[in-house]
């Protein structure tokens, strides 16, 4: 039996190929995105592929649709941080065996597991180290999962498919972040709103940009009647939206409660109106959810203090 494992994240690979026990008498491959998956599949016969849905280059429903112009008997098990309802449908109409839901959890994995007839290794978890770099590439995936479960609470809301990029992150300087900011600002017909948070010592700020006509539109799927809100309050109820599902799912895989302070429209960004001290690293989280069907783009930057970034490192330390 050869399995494909096909995921831009290096620690989703390697989480999932953990799952398998070195029983195993087949191969595992791995590919990062969709294009090098079809391009071993070409040269390979593979019996198992599982396949993440948001990749660079070509992503897992773009390689769904490929697949259907070929006569694969390959079974494709979809491996997503992208829950929506809207998500799934449209993996089981391109053809999809099965989907799970990430972090991949052994409830779900090893009935799935024995009926694929692959040996599940039972691993009990434990303390781990992690570099800085290391850090990042394992918060960035639990931010891409964050996403995908924010990104549903919206869907579920607004009753629209999200598109979902890959979140970037990384620390930028305070001048790069000024700047970067100033520039969704001045973007034309966008409105922008922060919103503070803290949690177990950790202190952030979200900002959300958003972009496009349909903002009143939003105003009634979220349950509201013409003029019945204004403009910004209906801005201030999505960018709460936005920010708070996010949030749920991170608070439940760093095992941290937060709380959240009011939404705040804002015209401009300054030193004076961020939590941030203009001489440090700021930590970020950068993502958009663009809307299908609507004329709605928002850009959200999450950004944590020095002091936060210790904390994050020190629970995924503990929770891995």
């Amino acid at each position: 039996m050869r399995i494909l494992i096909c995921d831009d994240s290096k620690v989703a690979r390697r989480s999932l190929a953990s799952f398998i026990a070195s029983s195993f008498d087949g191969e595992i491959i791995f590919s990062e995105n969709g294009r090098q998956a079809l391009e071993i599949m070409q040269c390979d016969t593979i019996d198992i592929l599982f396949l993440d849905l948001t990749m660079p280059e070509m992503d897992g429903f773009e390689v769904l649709i490929a697949l259907q112009e070929f006569s694969y008997q390959t079974k494709v098990v979809v491996v997503s941080g992208d829950i929506q309802e809207i998500a799934q449908q449209r993996c089981f109409a391109l053809g999809a065996y099965a989907f799970i839901e990430k972090p991949l959890k052994a409830e779900s994995a090893i009935p799935l597991f024995h009926e694929l007839q692959i040996p599940v290794h039972h691993a009990h978890s434990s303390k781990q180290s992690f570099s800085k770099q290391q850090m990042f590439e394992r918060f960035q995936e639990t931010s891409n999962i964050a996403l995908g479960v924010g990104a549903a609470t919206i869907s579920e809301q607004l009753k629209e498919f999200i598109l979902l990029p890959v979140p970037r992150v990384g620390e930028l300087t305070f001048s790069e972040l000024t700047m970067m900011i100033q520039d969704t600002l001045n973007r034309e017909n966008s409105c922008a709103a922060a919103q503070r948070f803290v949690g177990g010592g950790l202190h952030g700020e979200a900002l959300v940009c958003i972009e496009g006509e349909s903002v009143a539109q939003v105003g009634r799927r979220l349950g509201y009647d013409d003029g019945e809100i204004s403009h910004d309050e209906i801005v201030v109820n999505l960018v709460n939206v936005l920010v708070s599902s996010f949030l749920v799912s991170l608070s439940e895989q760093l095992g941290l409660e937060f709380s959240l302070r009011e939404p705040l429209r804002i015209e401009d960004f300054s030193p004076e109106n961020s939590m941030l001290n203009a001489n440090e690293q700021v930590f970020t989280i950068e993502y958009t959810y663009d809307a299908e069907a609507l004329d709605l783009f928002c850009s959200v930057l999450f950004m944590f203090d020095v002091e936060s970034v210790e904390i994050i490192h020190r629970q995924m330390e503990l929770l891995q």
